[in-house]
């Protein structure tokens, strides 16, 4: 009976101190208004290939915690890229195929990474792929971009402005890559 006890005081214990935090991912658009696109309709597909949803997870002792989004990264990008290929001048179509006038934004990674040393520090790092397909020419590039804080105090965690921020530079970077729109252009 005490084995039991002890088996099942362990487990609750071991899981009633994993702490679950959603954060809610909303990246700014640091670009211009512009006319570049000429109205030209792209078809637009966004893939999440990450593995987890889980941004960050972390383990030390008896405290657990894991961070994902509130919502499914796909949707946030791809309202955001439609968002940023309208203030270029693009017609962003999502639901249509059209492989000869494309463009495809796979999410590859976006990870936090939390380390103790009296005070807490944080690591974001974001990738992601964007390829143009345009009448059979095709180009593609990976954007990667990284923040850190360090020092920070617990009423920060989990971090959310520094994530949107991360994703805000990523997303800028490549509305800013001169061969993507010139391959979307043509």
């Amino acid at each position: 009976m005490l084995i039991r006890f002890t088996l099942i005081l362990a487990l609750l214990l071991s899981t009633g101190c994993t702490t679950h935090h959603q954060v809610f991912l909303a990246p700014s658009l640091p670009i211009h208004d512009s006319k570049i696109g000429n109205n030209i309709p792209v078809a637009l597909y966004v893939e999440d290939t990450r593995q987890s949803n889980i941004i960050a997870k972390w383990h030390k002792g008896i405290r657990k915690f894991s961070i994902s989004a509130q919502n499914d990264l796909k949707d946030i990008f791809s309202a955001k890229i439609q968002q940023g290929l309208k203030k270029l001048g693009f017609i962003p179509k999502l639901r249509t195929r059209d492989p000869n006038h494309s463009l495809k934004v796979d999410i590859l990674n976006i990870k936090s990474k939390y380390t103790v040393s009296p005070r807490m520090n944080v690591r974001v790092k974001t990738n992601l792929r964007a390829t143009c397909n345009n009448n059979g020419r095709k180009y593609s590039n990976l954007y990667s971009a990284k923040k850190s804080r360090i020092g920070i105090t617990p009423a920060t965690f989990p971090n959310e402005k520094l994530l949107n921020a991360c994703l805000s530079e990523l997303l800028g970077e490549m509305f800013r890559d001169q061969a993507l729109l010139s391959c979307l252009v043509e």
